[in-house]
């Protein structure tokens, strides 16, 4: 298992990149942009997945991608009836495995771990990130906190969401301004005394390599805490 410090991944030869947000359009998450493409395979190709919005907005986030030298792929909102069946579809399955970049992105962290742990997708992902070539898993927003180990529910009166567990034993808070997201992650280790919580803004990401390997890149710092049950 990598790990640096109180930071422990999950085992496999891709890297994981945990992006707080931004919009690309503006050129926000550029910096970022440069540096997945730097480390991907770029033979294979690249899947985007958003919890919500229009086809349109995971095909342009792809398009961006092609735009700065990337490889073309596929795209796909994970909230829309007929991505269920495609989760399921062997087809699919083989895709996931070949990827060279796997794009999770949107606001909805609960959407995208109950929908991939209900399909075989999560297994193909896995399977993808621990072989050779390397599956670049990229979490945007909503896809950082579902990598961890819990993320806050909708209604703050509710019990803290499981996450997918690529980052072990921590929480991932998307969008970090250090104010009301402060107080958030603060009241979520409360919850799991002993656990690591990461805040990370908009524009910035923080890399995780399969020889133990810690980058921060972007335009921001990452907030990294650890609660201790005194």
């Amino acid at each position: 298992m990598p790990q640096r410090g109180p930071l422990h991944w999950a085992d496999g030869e891709g890297w994981l990149v945990l992006l707080g947000g931004g919009d690309w359009q503006r050129g926000e998450t550029d910096l970022v942009d440069a540096n997945v493409l730097s480390l991907a395979n770029l033979d294979r190709p690249m899947i985007v997945m958003l919890s919500e919005g229009d086809q349109e907005d995971a095909e342009s986030i792809l398009e961006h991608y092609v735009n700065l030298g990337g490889p073309g792929g596929e795209a796909y909102i994970l909230n829309h009836q007929n991505t269920p069946r495609t989760l399921h579809d062997p087809a699919f399955g083989s895709l996931l495995t070949e990827a060279g970049i796997l794009y999770l992105g949107g606001e909805d962290p609960l959407l995208i771990t109950r929908t991939l742990r209900s399909s075989p997708a999560l297994l193909h992902i896995v399977k993808g990130f621990a072989t050779i070539q390397g599956l670049l898993l990229l979490g945007s927003g909503g896809g950082a906190a579902a990598l961890g180990t819990w993320f806050p529910g909708e209604d703050p009166s509710q019990q803290d969401e499981t996450g997918l567990n690529f980052i072990q034993n921590a929480a991932i808070i998307p969008h970090f301004t250090h104010a009301e997201e402060a107080n958030t992650l603060q009241a979520l280790l409360r919850t799991h005394p002993g656990s690591l919580g990461l805040g990370i803004p908009n524009g910035t990401a923080l890399a995780l390599g399969p020889k133990s390997e810690v980058e921060t890149w972007g335009s921001g710092d990452v907030t990294a805490i650890v609660h201790k049950d005194i």
